[in-house]
């Protein structure tokens, strides 16, 4: 194989499996890895393997996403969403897409399973809900994001499920501290996929696919986006005033600026162009959330 077809090849799955969208579950991940260091308890070795398993989970995820939107004609604004479907473009089969579904989740189960051996039961029983959400997110008989339960099953997977998880297997400890730090990070991530859904309201509509958009109507999704916002600064400071968190946990405060961006450029979901720039401002939230409350456990106390 030439160079150019190395190239290519990469480029292509680089864009197949939506890497830049990776990012998403990479950061809860450190926000568990950073909690336990706060705590004095982090091993660099299963910290990676828990990282490349959630990572290989969410990858799953997405590669079924893809296969099951594309097998029920629900491809919205997928045309404008940054990895340039190489799905859509014909250069993949279904099949490759389904087959790379599969691999990835085999290599996140070895990795729960290796996880296990290490830690112990409540590890299998977080790697069985991953591997739930991310079969029946869009896979029937289920299909969680065609009957409205796709946002909330966004907050729980990338919110508590994973920041829990990682510092459990670091730490062997479960605690209400990790569950309520995560809570922006989750809220954020949801509002990822709400806000996709939000502009592709009519054609959810039109193939019967319930999100939480299409249950409100667009206006009013746009008013529960704002709700959940607030909700996503509320958490941390009252977890602060009551001594359950990190002071420094204040700073997620600093992205309600972006926060507000957000809402704005949903609330244009007739604008036509309009796609592109909210959906970067919603991952741009969730992510300097991410990073912010990471620091916020690696900001010396003392």
């Amino acid at each position: 194989m030439s160079v150019a077809a190395v190239k290519d090849f990469s480029v292509t799955w680089f864009k197949a499996a939506r890497a830049p969208f990776l990012i998403v579950s990479a950061v809860p991940t450190c926000l568990g890895g950073a909690i336990a260091w706060s705590l004095g308890e982090f091993d660099a070795g299963l910290f990676l393997l828990v990282l490349v398993g959630v990572v290989m989970a969410q990858s799953a995820a997405d590669f079924v996403d893809d296969y099951f939107d594309y097998y029920n004609g629900n491809l919205g604004n997928k045309d404008q969403q940054f990895h340039d479907s190489p799905l859509l473009d014909g250069k993949i089969t279904p099949g490759q897409v389904l087959f790379a579904a599969i691999a990835s989740a085999v290599i996140a189960v070895a990795v729960g399973i290796i996880l296990f051996l290490e830690v112990g039961m409540p590890v299998l029983y977080l790697t069985l809900f991953g591997m739930f959400i991310v079969v029946f997110y869009t896979a029937p008989p289920l299909r969680l994001n065609y009957r409205g339960f796709g946002e909330f099953a966004l907050f729980v997977a990338f919110g508590p499920a994973l920041v829990l998880g990682a510092v459990y297997v670091l730490t062997g400890e479960l605690s209400w501290a990790p569950i309520l730090a995560s809570v922006p990070l989750g809220i954020f991530t949801m509002n990822v996929g709400h806000v996709s859904n939000t502009f592709d309201h009519p054609d959810d509509l039109r193939s019967g696919k319930i999100t939480l958009a299409v249950r409100l109507g667009q206006a009013t999704a746009v008013k529960a986006l704002a709700i959940f916002s607030v909700v996503a600064y509320l958490v941390p400071v009252l977890g602060v005033v009551f001594g359950l968190l990190p002071i420094w946990c204040l700073l997620v405060l600093l992205t309600a600026p972006l926060a507000v961006r957000v809402v704005i450029l949903t609330n244009r979901y007739n604008v036509e162009g309009g796609y592109t720039p909210a959906m970067t401002s919603a991952i741009a939230c969730t992510t300097v959330t991410g990073v912010l409350m990471c620091a916020a456990y690696l900001i010396p106390t003392g």
